[in-house]
């Protein structure tokens, strides 16, 4: 295990067993961990401490939790928990069993019209769901899309840059800032 994971597993305690590193982008770097409380398999993303200092950061890390735990639908990460100590950040999500659609269309090729029509129909009402509830995604691509290996479900991940809109249609966070 890196370094990282091993800063993780330490402020973890006994909750959690980290295992290893799916994969990392941005915002963060995601582990598959075994929930030892409920004896279910999970994936955990941590915030890198090289950015958990930055306050603002963190602030957002937390946001994406929030976002997707605000959000109970078949076609959106379920989040689980959401936690902060040791100078890390993280929060835990449901492990799906599968591929990013980025490794799919990389192993595979193109894929067929019928299962694209599914993919980005699936995708569309996890967004439209979102989207009722004053959720924008802002990051929709095919990295933050898993396949489901036994169903072929899509479901949408990765809420970090989401925009929450209030019912009056203002955006809460700031107009004309880069994120991403």
């Amino acid at each position: 295990m890196d370094p990282l994971g091993e800063r993780l597993q330490a402020v973890l305690g006994s909750a959690y067993q980290v295992g290893r590193e799916l994969g990392r982008g941005g915002m963060g770097v995601v582990y598959r961990a075994a929930d030892l409380r409920l004896a279910r398999d999970v994936a955990i993303k941590v915030l890198p401490p090289e950015l958990g200092y930055r306050e603002d950061l963190r602030k957002r890390f937390v946001r994406e939790a929030q976002f997707a735990a605000s959000l109970a639908h078949p076609n959106i990460i379920p989040i689980h928990d959401v936690g902060e100590g040791g100078s890390l950040v993280w929060f835990v999500m449901q492990f799906v069993e599968g591929e990013s659609l980025r490794s799919r269309v990389e192993r595979t090729g193109p894929q067929s019209v019928e299962l694209t029509t599914r993919i980005l129909q699936d995708v569309a009402f996890g967004l439209a769901y979102a989207h009722a509830r004053g959720v924008v995604h802002r990051d929709i691509k095919p990295d933050n899309i898993m396949i489901e290996r036994a169903t072929g479900r899509a479901i949408v991940m990765d809420f970090g840059i989401a925009k929450a809109v209030e019912a009056t249609g203002s955006a809460l966070t700031g107009p004309g800032t880069f994120i991403g």
